[in-house]
């Protein structure tokens, strides 16, 4: 059967799979944890409804993190000056809170933590790239940038687990701010 062909049923079951998928995820903090049979019942989809889609729950997760980092990182692979680093992170955030039911229950289980350090290391990696291609580069703003980098993507993970009092408007803005610092 071909899993690739897409149609609107498609894209809405994919969805409705994706999204019970984040939920049960959050619930039960472990992909061990959740068979198809419970995924399938949460989307109000049938078992055989998943399998034209999906061959297991890996595969699920795996798309659901690969359109998220294609979300992301995509159209940001060059960036080049302070502007477009600040633009990037509006971005970002813009996706986080336009999908903030989805990454709420991603982010609030145990499994998240290789999105996270994808997420770290991408922003770093970006910012590193212009800080160098500006001049500015040394250890002491590598490792600025490094704490920056993931203190931010701690704080988002905590602002979604609801641990932190702060909206994600200030925790992009601290972010911008930092990094405004670093060019300085």
């Amino acid at each position: 059967m071909n899993k690739s062909s897409y149609t609107r049923a498609t894209a809405k079951n994919r969805r409705k799979i994706q999204e019970a998928f984040a939920e049960l995820l959050a619930e039960r903090g472990s992909l061990s944890n959740i068979t198809v049979t419970e995924l399938a019942d949460r989307a109000e989809i049938t078992r055989g409804t998943f399998y034209n889609y999906y061959d297991n729950l890996y595969q699920v997760g795996a798309e659901l993190q690969g359109e998220i980092e294609r979300q992301l990182f995509a159209k940001y692979d060059d960036l080049d000056s302070l502007e477009a680093i600040e633009n990037y992170i509006d971005e970002v955030y813009l996706y986080f809170e336009k999908q903030g039911g989805i990454f709420r229950e991603l982010l609030s289980s145990d499994a998240s933590t290789d999105f996270l350090l994808q997420l770290e290391n991408s922003m770093s990696q970006r910012v590193l790239a212009v800080l160098h291609k500006n001049g500015i580069y040394d250890k002491k703003a590598e490792t600025e940038l490094l704490f920056t980098t993931t203190g931010a993507i701690a704080i988002v993970r905590n602002y979604y687990r609801g641990e932190v009092d702060l909206t994600l408007t200030e925790i992009r803005d601290y972010l911008k701010a930092k990094i405004r610092w670093l060019f300085k």
